[in-house]
């Protein structure tokens, strides 16, 4: 009840899909990505939210069908209306989480979270409603996406066509990993993997006003062990890391084009805080890319650490990350996770952190406000995740269990 990611909505039916994903099959063959260098990028102080697929699926969905619209439209106004009383300026709105999309796509089926089932039909545009309401309000929205991980496989079966489905048919291993629970991954082994997510980038801003792409941290996953061996053995690379890593960055550098491909949006990712694993775990070369350009406009690295914590203490990872970014053309916003300020207060304990660390969310109440002002300090701004970790998404209410934190936080953040 304390992890939050948004989502966004589609407007058209099942059988309108099916011919427009009939007729684009073929375009993943290849990868038309456009190159135009230009970023808009404010000198005010990001102050945003994550918004997920979780804070906003009792918003699209009631009682098993799709909000009636005006319902709909009335709920996103409180949500707006909470952040801009509490100074947020920007939503970063979760749109694609498990190969999917919040609105009708000629690419990804319908989400579950907006339709009901994967490749379900929507009567309205929840997307274009909410971003229509944003706009007037003065809020900054930008889409949020997962780049590899799908749907699980039940889900693709049943759904039983577009290319996602047809790459599935072909094989296991074959541009799509199955993870032992059978949630599906795409492999960036392959240059038409590529094409396809930065070909569903493209699409989101043409078809909606978004002021960006945005990319969290699930990469290559943690939790499996991808099986890229006979791609591995045909690259020409001597080493798996190695080879992955050039993967990814071609993930990257093909959504950063296609994103640059807009005036005045720019791309950004948020990896994980500890900046010391990525090389190896998520196989992000994180150094080249804050040093060099035609990687990101932006990273915000989710630094989900208390001051205790043995492993990665905040301030020193905050210091760390502000020493690796040497492009002056990058911004440098944190993430802050409210989540952990939930489970704080409801007695968890942080596994991670150590003996030090161990009960510092439960134990302290200014964490957040403690790590806004130092980041404020030393970045451009800060990301709170996530929405429900501090309102309730139907009421609107603030959630009494980071209350004091977040009260605390807006506190720092407005001054």
């Amino acid at each position: 009840m304390m992890i939050i990611i948004c989502m966004l909505l589609l407007a058209s039916c099942e059988d309108s899909i099916v011919t427009k994903e009939s007729e684009i099959e073929k375009r993943y063959r290849v990868v038309p990505i456009g190159m135009i260098a230009e970023d808009d990028a404010s000198d005010e102080a990001l102050r945003a939210v994550w918004v997920s697929q979780f804070d906003m699926h009792p918003i699209y969905r009631d009682g098993g069908r799709q909000r009636a619209k005006q319902d709909y439209a009335r709920l996103v106004e409180v949500m707006l209306d909470n952040l801009i009383r509490d100074g947020f300026n920007t939503v970063l709105l979760q749109v694609r989480p498990n190969g999917d999309s919040m609105f009708v796509s000629d690419i990804y089926p319908t989400s579950k979270y907006v339709a009901g089932s994967y490749g379900g039909s929507v009567e309205y545009d929840a997307v274009g409603i909410y971003l229509d309401s944003a706009k007037k309000k003065g809020i900054s929205v930008h889409a949020w996406i997962n780049p590899y991980r799908l749907c699980y496989e039940e889900e693709l079966i049943a759904y039983g066509r577009g290319i996602l489905y047809e790459w599935y048919c072909e094989g296991i291993g074959k541009r799509i990993e199955r993870a032992p629970d059978g949630l599906l991954y795409l492999d960036p082994s392959y240059d038409e993997v590529h094409s396809l997510i930065a070909d569903g980038a493209s699409e989101i801003l043409a078809e909606y006003d978004f002021d960006g792409i945005h990319l969290d941290d699930y990469f290559y996953p943690t939790e499996f062990e991808f099986d890229d061996l006979y791609e591995f053995s045909q690259s020409g690379y001597s080493d798996l890391g190695e080879f992955r890593r050039s993967n990814t960055e071609k993930t990257v550098r093909a959504l950063y084009e296609a994103v640059h491909g807009y005036d005045g949006r720019v791309f950004g990712v948020a990896p994980a805080g500890n900046i010391y694993s990525l090389e190896s775990g998520w196989y992000i070369d994180i150094y080249g890319w804050l040093s060099s350009d035609g990687y990101v406009d932006y990273i915000m690295p989710q630094l989900y650490y208390g001051f205790n914590n043995a492993t990665c203490p905040f301030d020193t990872v905050l210091t760390d990350w502000c020493n690796a970014v040497k492009n002056d053309g990058i911004k440098l916003y944190i993430g802050l996770s409210a989540a952990k300020c939930a489970l704080g207060s409801e007695g968890f304990a942080d596994a991670y952190a150590g003996s030090s660390g161990k009960y510092e969310w439960r134990d302290s109440k200014d964490i957040l406000a403690r790590s806004c002002k130092a980041a404020l300090n030393v970045s451009d701004g800060v990301c709170i995740f996530s929405y429900s970790s501090f309102y309730d998404p139907i009421t609107g209410k603030s959630n009494p269990l980071t209350d004091e934190e977040r009260t605390a936080f807006i506190e720092v953040k407005g001054s």
